[in-house]
């Protein structure tokens, strides 16, 4: 029993030792140290703020940084007890400014919350963007170097995106049943490709207006160049319809349906319409990612 008595008391001895604030060492060093951490900090958001801001409202942050929050949070931790043992009115004015800092102290969490945030947002929006302007079918896909093998239907239709193996951002069962049913017509299938990459896009990319923008003006691109093939009169003579805009207001619906084959693919592409707006350019050349006048057939 001698060593547990022992043990405890030195166990009591150091709780004595640490709740004696005044005379606890490895109190007054972790205060010392967590006065530098806080200097630090407010060293870094003076100088982030005010001396390397980029424009002026980077600079109003950092002026209201410095007036309510820095300055008076050094008070507090270097100056506070201090000045009240020489100045005690002043205890009366801090009850008051205690409020007011802790609201200062809120609002400026809760606005680099939000501008963290909507920096994030921003880059998201333009990594999207990005991957969309990049997206273009290549004559390999028009050509059929690289055909995905037939997928599972039921695997397929469980996503919104479904089954890419050849990466070409084209859902394989959408781009085979192009292959077999234009097998004749390069120019088509091109044109076709292009539409149904777009569609995708739209239906897997959109997720704000920016976004919606970009999509929408592929598609607009893919419709003008679907129509560019169409006008061809090999495929006038096979499709038997002599109406131009039928017949591409037609190839429009077939294709669509195609893509948007499950009741959760169009929930969300008719979703992607909220987003709609009509204040943008319109691309009005270049419509085909591929030269289809270059095309055989």
């Amino acid at each position: 029993m001698q060593p547990i008595n022992a043990l405890r008391g030195l166990l009591v001895l150091f709780m004595d030792n640490f709740q004696s604030k005044k005379d606890n060492i490895f109190y007054k060093s972790a205060i010392s140290l967590l006065k530098i951490i806080a200097l630090i900090v407010l060293i870094y958001l003076f100088f982030g703020k005010i001396v390397f801001a980029e424009n002026k409202t980077q600079l109003g942050i950092g002026l209201f940084v410095l007036i309510f929050i820095t300055l008076p949070t050094i008070f507090i931790i270097f100056f506070k007890e201090k000045s009240f043992k020489k100045h005690p009115k002043l205890g009366k004015f801090w009850k008051i400014y205690r409020i007011f800092y802790v609201i200062f102290i809120v609002l400026y969490i809760a606005l680099w919350i939000f501008g963290t945030w909507h920096i994030n947002q921003i880059a998201k929006t333009q990594k999207a963007i990005n991957f969309i302007n990049s997206q273009k079918i290549t004559l390999d896909d028009v050509m059929g170097k690289n055909l995905p093998p037939q997928p599972d239907q039921k695997i397929n239709d469980s996503t919104i995106a479904g089954i890419d193996a050849n990466k070409n951002n084209i859902r394989d069962d959408v781009e085979l049943a192009i292959f077999k049913n234009y097998t004749y017509s390069a120019k088509i299938r091109a044109a076709e490709l292009q539409y149904v990459l777009a569609v995708q896009l739209k239906l897997t990319k959109v997720f704000d207006r920016e976004t919606y923008i970009e999509a929408q003006k592929k598609k607009e691109s893919a419709y003008e160049c679907l129509g560019y093939a169409i006008s061809g009169d090999n495929y006038s003579k096979s499709s038997g319809q002599k109406d131009f805009l039928s017949v591409v207001g037609y190839r429009d619906v077939e294709l669509s349906n195609l893509i948007l084959n499950t009741s959760l693919r169009e929930k969300i592409y008719s979703e992607s319409m909220k987003y709609y707006t009509s204040f943008y350019s319109s691309p009005m050349d270049n419509y085909c990612d591929v030269d289809i006048s270059l095309l055989p057939n």
